[in-house]
């Protein structure tokens, strides 16, 4: 299989996109809980790059002697497409194994630098099916659940409008 092969975390990007995009996950992150299923917990955590890239990760975490455990996160370059977005895997965790692997790095600008090809095709894998095992264990609907719009979920009013405007706006 081709390392760039396209990965693309369609539910994940659809939660983001239900939850008004990159910017406000970026102030308001997604944490999803679905027992019996690990907490999943999606941030950004780095971006906008100037080619309009977020750099995210996606999580699940239980707890270990206190400790927050990562079984996995995978940390992604998420990057404006013809088609969408492309999702790139950078990194990968799991804390219960004590492994950490670099596939990739981001310039200044936005872009990939892969560190290594083979694994990075691996990992891309591994998300598409990690991404459709997410909607399988339902929680798209505990997304719904938890961030639809009687629920305060971020919708276009509450975005980016101050609250001056929203004042104005009433008016």
């Amino acid at each position: 299989m081709n390392p760039n092969q396209r990965t693309t975390m369609q539910h994940i990007q659809q939660m983001i996109d239900q939850h008004g995009g990159f910017e406000a996950v970026r102030t308001r992150y997604l944490r999803l809980e679905n027992p019996p299923f690990m907490r999943l917990v999606i941030e950004v955590i780095g971006g906008p790059y100037p080619n309009g890239a977020y750099e995210l990760s996606v999580a699940h975490y239980a707890e270990q002697n206190g400790d927050a455990m990562r079984d996995p996160e995978i940390t992604f370059l998420v990057a404006p497409a013809e088609q969408g977005t492309t999702w790139t895997p950078l990194t990968f965790e799991n804390s219960y194994l004590g492994c950490y692997q670099v596939v990739a790095q981001v310039t200044p600008e936005g872009l990939v630098e892969a560190r290594d090809p083979e694994l990075m095709r691996d990992l891309r894998q591994f998300a598409n099916q990690w991404d459709l095992n997410l909607q399988q264990q339902g929680f798209m609907t505990v997304f719904d659940r938890q961030y639809g719009d009687q629920n305060g979920a971020t919708t276009e009013d509450t975005v980016t409008r101050p609250r001056g405007d929203r004042l104005n706006a009433d008016s």
